[in-house]
């Protein structure tokens, strides 16, 4: 770990990863069975936020064990050698550890469901002023809308330099978890 760097507080760092994240993925346990769901979703504040039909294996899960991790990583620049070996990328990857639940509050889902539309359609992110689209709420109880309230958040930067491999570490937990 000779050129390895610590950092306690990298949450700009790993919130920058979520934000800039098309699709991530979220690990669930049933019992013993481990079960990880690619999902695109939004992170806004301490939480991550996705929704799906009402019905389904991972809300049966979330109802038996809510808790949860959820990845996001990018991979950057060209392959490198490892051990003469062309098998590295680069990459930047961040786990939040939290608790899933299901968003009650229609006020609430209404908001996370216009802030997850204008991170995926350039409408919703318009002023109405400018012909800019709203989440319509009548439409609120037709999906279900699952937030993960983030915990804990690791991330990991490694980088090859002058033929090395240089890896910055990131911690944050978020106050009262």
């Amino acid at each position: 770990m000779g050129d390895d760097v610590f950092v306690e507080n990298g949450l700009v760092e790993m919130e920058k990863m979520f934000k800039s994240a098309e699709v991530g993925r979220m690990g669930l346990c049933s019992g013993l069975k481990p079960y990880i769901i690619p999902l695109n979703f939004l992170y806004h504040k301490g939480k991550i936020v996705f929704h799906c039909a009402w019905e389904g294996r991972k809300l049966m899960i979330i109802k038996e064990n809510p808790n949860c991790c959820f990845e996001v990583d990018a991979f950057v620049g060209e392959v490198n050698d490892h051990h003469e070996t062309q098998c590295h990328l680069d990459y930047d990857s961040v786990l939040a550890y939290g608790r899933a639940r299901v968003e009650k509050d229609i006020a609430k889902k209404v908001r996370f469901l216009q802030l997850f539309a204008e991170k995926y359609s350039e409408p919703y992110r318009k002023p109405a002023s400018e012909g800019g689209k709203r989440f319509d709420s009548s439409q609120a109880s037709e999906c279900c809308c699952v937030v993960i309230d983030v915990e804990e958040l690791t991330g990991r930067r490694e980088r090859t330099v002058d033929g090395k491999r240089e890896k910055t570490m990131w911690h944050h937990r978020f106050i009262g978890s």
